[in-house]
């Protein structure tokens, strides 16, 4: 990290704290710097402008990646039915258009199904709950 960087680091931690963060003693797995707490409860990097989640178990962590992958399995699907809409807008022929909507129905359920499973987890009462 260059000086210059980390002035721009420390101005940006400087900012958030007076829109209401607070440093905690948690570090970013990532690059060391120290997180801070926002007003949202979601625990951020300023130098990898990002949020970071924070667990205090292997079970946390576990449901954590979990549902990060499905978050990103979902993000597919739905860049999926983007492509497929847009192969559907520029085609004629009804047998290929009849393929194509075949798919995104496919696609639609599989969405729908991830998305509950999120929900689902989100609700679930757990004995350790992750922090964002």
């Amino acid at each position: 990290m260059t000086v210059s960087n980390r002035d721009l680091v420390a101005k940006k931690m400087a900012q958030l704290i007076r829109a209401g963060a607070v440093l905690t003693s948690y570090t970013c797995p990532v690059c060391g710097t120290p997180l801070l707490r926002l007003k949202t409860g979601e625990y951020y990097c300023a130098n990898c402008d990002r949020p970071v989640v924070v667990v205090r178990s292997d079970a946390e962590e576990r449901e954590v990646i979990i549902r990060y992958g499905l978050l990103d399995v979902r993000d597919t699907l739905y860049d999926r039915l983007v492509m497929i809409n847009k192969e559907l807008k520029e085609t004629r022929d009804l047998e290929k258009m009849n393929d194509l909507l075949k798919s995104m129905l496919l696609i639609l359920e599989a969405y729908d199904k991830i998305n509950r499973i999120i929900t689902a987890q989100q609700e679930r009462p757990s004995e350790t709950k992750s922090t964002k």
